[in-house]
């Protein structure tokens, strides 16, 4: 009897002992288990960050409506309206200094393109300074004259006044760049500084300095040419008359004529009028 029940407590502590370990194999499989899909998780939802994070509008995006600014766009111009700020660009074409006849930025209407004229030049030692452009500058009054004097016609003060308007380069040995429009006629006060220091050293005929400025021209030398003691139009007209001043470089004074009197006509440009 005694062994009988001896061996009935072996066989329940032996069923015991089994059910402890299948309790626990039990739990160790759940905690596997959950483990497994919680790391299955955190991997999907990495992936899902990754995925979704470029397609999700960024914060600049949404705060700018411009588009790449304008610098990286060659050939375009950037207007702001009055529509929220929003930056709007439009690409102009064209070029800019074409006009409608094709000149370039400064062309006349004849479609050419209009050169600035040569500066006066300098030389402190002289008065008159020959440019080798077909111009003479007085250095003492800035005035551009040109060197072939006798190169446009006698004319009355009207025709007169439009022959030097019209006068350009290559024209009377002209290379100094200039265009129609760019000269004119001497004024009375022009004239009368020119003649000046010639009637003070007693030039007659034409009573005009030589380069230096120190004795006559016809002491010489002297970079114009086809000069003449006569009378030559100014641009200065008397007030209320059809008259206007010329100036008599012969006995160096001024006088007065009717604009329909034909003088002769020497160009200036530059200077101070």
């Amino acid at each position: 009897m005694e062994e009988q029940i001896a061996n009935l407590g072996r066989r329940e502590s032996t069923s015991i002992g089994c059910g402890d370990r299948m309790r626990t194999r039990r739990r160790f499989r759940a905690v596997l288990l959950k483990w497994c899909l919680g790391m299955f998780m955190a991997i999907l939802l990495g992936l899902a960050a990754i995925l979704i994070t470029p397609a999700g509008p960024t914060l600049a995006s949404i705060t700018s409506a411009s588009p790449t600014p304008s610098a990286q766009i060659p050939s375009t111009r950037n207007t702001l309206f009055g529509n929220g700020g929003v930056r709007v660009t439009r690409n102009f074409q064209g070029t800019r200094g074409t006009n409608a006849t094709q000149g370039t930025k400064g062309g006349n209407a004849a479609g050419g393109t209009r050169g600035r004229a040569a500066a006066p030049c300098v030389d402190k030692t002289k008065r008159y300074v020959d440019c080798g452009n077909g111009t003479v500058t007085d250095t003492e009054t800035g005035l551009v004259w040109l060197k072939q004097s006798n190169c446009l016609s006698s004319a009355n003060w009207e025709a007169a006044k439009k022959a030097v308007v019209g006068l350009k380069n290559g024209d009377c040995m002209l290379t100094d760049g200039s265009s129609p429009g760019d000269w004119r006629l001497p004024t009375q006060k022009e004239w009368e500084t020119t003649m000046e220091k010639a009637l003070a050293l007693g030039c007659s005929g034409p009573t005009l300095t030589n380069d230096a400025g120190t004795g006559c021209m016809s002491a010489g030398p002297s970079s114009f040419t086809g000069v003449e003691a006569d009378y030559y139009w100014s641009s200065t007209t008397l007030e209320g008359q059809d008259r206007a001043y010329f100036g008599d470089i012969d006995h160096g004074h001024l006088l007065n004529g009717a604009w329909t009197t034909s003088l002769r006509v020497w160009p200036v440009r530059g200077g101070q009028r």
